[in-house]
């Protein structure tokens, strides 16, 4: 039985153009997998394969197209309003109704015996 050539942090780090330091870290989170053989890693080349798929590419994220995002936004705002929700998602107060203004009936403090 061929066993799989192993590959040391030095080469990984290599491979994936970054530092050895970033290799450990990685390893350590366990986003990237290894096996530790006495206080040296090892990866499989099948694991940095897996790695190199799903690792998202650095840098920030491309914008989204505009007009998908303002049809989005008008999806969400009909659904609030059906709700009668506000952007934090909280119901609406309403407004209490006042009780009619004209004179009210003042008792005095006074005793009267």
């Amino acid at each position: 039985m061929k066993r799989p050539r192993l590959l040391s942090v030095a080469e990984v780090a290599a491979e994936l153009d970054a530092s050895e330091a970033y290799v450990r870290r990685l390893l350590l989170r366990q986003r990237l997998y290894g096996t530790k053989l006495g206080f040296v890693w090892v990866i499989y080349p099948d694991d940095l394969e897996a790695f190199k798929l799903l690792r998202r590419p650095p840098g920030r994220p491309r914008k989204t197209v505009e007009g998908a995002d303002k049809a989005s936004l008008a999806d969400i705002a009909g659904e609030r309003n059906r709700a009668g929700t506000d952007r934090l998602l909280r119901q609406r107060r309403r407004m209490p109704v006042a009780p009619p203004r004209g004179r009210r009936r003042v008792r005095s403090r006074s005793k009267r015996g």
